[in-house]
Formats: C-alpha cells, structure tokens, sequence
C-alpha cells in the first residue's frame, strides 16, 4: 500500500489480522509497519550497491513523523554517498517480547495465582509498544508514557497495578543478568489509593440486577454470581463446571485458584443454582464462562461501562458487589466470622492462634447466610423485599 504519510493518515491506519506495510508517496523507501496490536513502527529501505537494507527508525508516536522523517532523509543521504546505515541486530532472547516470554514461563506461572493476568498486562503494555525492540534499549521516559496512558484513559487505580507488574518483571530481568537497571526504579505509584467503603444501595442493586437480563451470556449470569456468592471477580471468573455438585449445591474453589491459598466450599442458593443451569455448556470445556471454549472470559470494562450507562450508576466497581453482600448478610443478622468465612478471609475475627485451633468450616452457618441473601436479592427485585 502506497499513500502520503501524514499525522493524520496516521492516526486512521487500524489494525488488521496480519501486519501490513504503508510506503510513503513523498519521501521512496520511507514507509511505517502496523501490527496486529497496532504497533506503528517507521522505517526505510535503502540500496547500498546491489544490497537492499532496511533500518528501523523507532515506534510512533515515541519516535514522532517529523523525527522519523529526518531519520530516513539522513540514511538515504548515507546510502547515496556508499556509506552502510548503522544497524543493531537485536538477537534472539534480547527482544521484549523473549524475555517476556521467559519471564512468564520461568518465573510467574509457577509461583503466582494471577500470572494469566500479569501475561495479558505485559503483553498488552509491552509487547504490543515495543515489539521487537532489544529490551536493554527501553528507556525510562518510554516505559513511564505506559503509566500516564493509563491515567489519561481515566483507570487511576489499573495504573498502579500496571506499575507493580512491569516493576516487577524488570527487577526479575535485573536478578537475571538481563538488564543492568529498572528503567522505572524509583517512580512512583501514578495515584494515592484510598481503602473504599462503598456499599451499593437497594435501589443500585435493583438496577444492575435488572440491567444483566439484557446482556446475556457471559456477563449477565457472571454479574448475578458475583452478587449472590460474594466471592471473588477472579474466582468466579475462573468457575469450572467440575468444581461444582449440584447434588450437594456446592462449589468448591480448590486453594490454588484462592487468592489466600485456602480451598474454600462455597454454599449455593437456588437462585445461583437457577442461574448457573442458564448457562451453556461447551463440549470439552471446563470453564463456566468461556466464550472460546479454551479460556475464561477477560475484558470487563467494556461491558462495565455500558451497564454504567445504562443504569445510570458510575461510582462503584465489581469488587463493590462483594462488600455490598457481605454487608447485608451482616445487616441480616449474620455473625462477624461467618461473614468471614464466607469471604474466605483469613485474619479477621477469628485470626492468629484461634484460626489455627478452630478448623470449623461453618458451612452450616455459610449456606444459612447466602440463602437468607439471595432470597433477599430475588425479593428485592421482585418488589416485595422488607427493610432487612
């Protein structure tokens, strides 16, 4: 493809299933390269007697079109005078997307939870910015425009945990010899973060309850297990169809896939029940909430932000369903530690010596307190639930 390459023609070439070339019609042998993640990246080809070469220039819009230009204007006039470009070959292993390859397979999938998260992040900050590139060649201004991305884009507190995740894996490239320093040592966390203590009103329930029937599968039933369990939106998220015993109305989460390592048996309701039969079933797939049949499902903002809209409702987050049902069951009359046990916490009010001695499950305790919630919830949506 071959067209005048201009700021504004720029920023309209979209991605496509395969990498794609654009030459430029004012400046020959000047084009920009755009990846399937919407990599832009300039370069240009130059002839050094009967041999082609082609020299990267840098990524837009680190590298700006102004910039890249008299890069190219200043390589051609090079090759004009038999002068080679100077080019450095990152060798294999060196490229970010390597060693973040390395970093996944050698260090966070086998020590943490969470590590398919910490792969979507990084590919999504890293790779998909700095493709390509030797990552001893990434510098600190580069590597902080990830951070003030994130701000711009209003995610203040998705920032931070960005920041603890490249923080992260560059000071494991340091304990590796890889690189020498963290390109990021020293800066600090983009926004101060405040504990939260939002609890969704009835009437907030009531609408984003009524705003799921619409959505369907996945995120309608997900949003309705997350209100009625109480447990975790990783937890959930990752429900297996052979986790669950709808003889026994149990779904167990075996302590790998808990956040504190615990295996924790959670009680269901016949509303979750209900809601969970709703559901298809992929042929060889475990998960509950997949819409590939090989994973479970990611990419909660878009569908977040359109209930926001639709219910009118912009200043809670998914985590707050959890602190809203434990609350009620509080309200309900429900003890402190079979609150707790219900959240699977470990400290709280039966914490230390006690939790070592009292192996209690409670489960008796657990199933009464998410029954009289979820007959609350179905109550209350029904129009015919009392002050609790």
């Amino acid at each position: 493809m071959q067209q005048s390459i201009t700021d504004r023609s720029l920023a309209h070439l979209k991605p496509q299933t395969k990498r794609y070339e654009v030459r430029d019609k004012l400046l020959p042998g000047f084009g920009v390269r755009i990846s399937p993640r919407n990599q832009k990246s300039f370069f240009v080809v130059t002839r050094i007697g009967t041999r082609q070469r082609r020299v990267s220039i840098g990524h837009y819009p680190l590298v700006t079109l102004s910039s890249a230009r008299q890069k190219a204007l200043e390589v051609l006039r090079d090759a004009q005078r038999g002068v080679a470009p100077q080019t450095q070959k990152t060798q294999k292993g060196q490229r970010v997307e390597d060693v973040v390859d390395l970093f996944i397979t050698k260090y966070a999938k086998p020590r943490t939870r969470a590590w398919e998260e910490t792969k979507r992040v990084l590919e999504r900050e890293l790779i998909s910015r700095f493709e390509g590139r030797d990552i001893r060649s990434l510098e600190r201004r580069e590597v902080i425009t990830i951070f003030d991305a994130a701000v711009a884009r209003g995610a203040h507190y998705q920032a931070n945990r960005i920041l603890a995740r490249v923080r992260k894996f560059f000071n494991w490239c340091i304990e590796r010899g890889i690189i020498d320093t963290n390109p990021i040592n020293g800066f600090k966390a983009p926004c101060t973060e405040t504990a939260r203590d939002r609890v969704l009103e009835d009437r907030e329930l009531i609408a984003i309850w009524n705003a799921t029937d619409a959505y369907g599968f996945p995120f309608g039933p997900f949003y309705k297990l997350l209100m009625l369990t109480a447990q975790r939106r990783g937890e959930v998220t990752g429900m297996r169809w052979s986790e669950l015993d709808f003889d026994t109305k149990i779904w167990t989460i075996p302590a790998e896939r808990a956040k504190n390592g615990r295996l924790q048996a959670v009680p269901l309701s016949d509303l979750a029940i209900s809601i969970i039969e709703t559901v298809p079933r992929r042929e060889r797939c475990d998960f509950v909430f997949s819409t590939n049949g090989r994973t479970a499902i990611s990419g909660y903002s878009k569908p977040k932000k359109q209930m926001d809209a639709d219910t009118g409702i912009s200043d809670w987050r998914i985590h707050d369903l959890r602190r809203t049902a434990a609350s009620g069951m509080a309200r309900m009359g429900t003890p402190p530690y079979v609150v707790e046990k219900v959240l699977n916490h470990i400290s709280g009010t039966i914490s230390g010596v006690a939790a070592v001695y009292n192996r209690y499950g409670y489960d008796t305790e657990k199933r009464e307190a998410l029954d009289k919630w979820a007959n609350y919830v179905d109550a209350l949506v029904k129009g015919e639930a009392d002050d609790a």
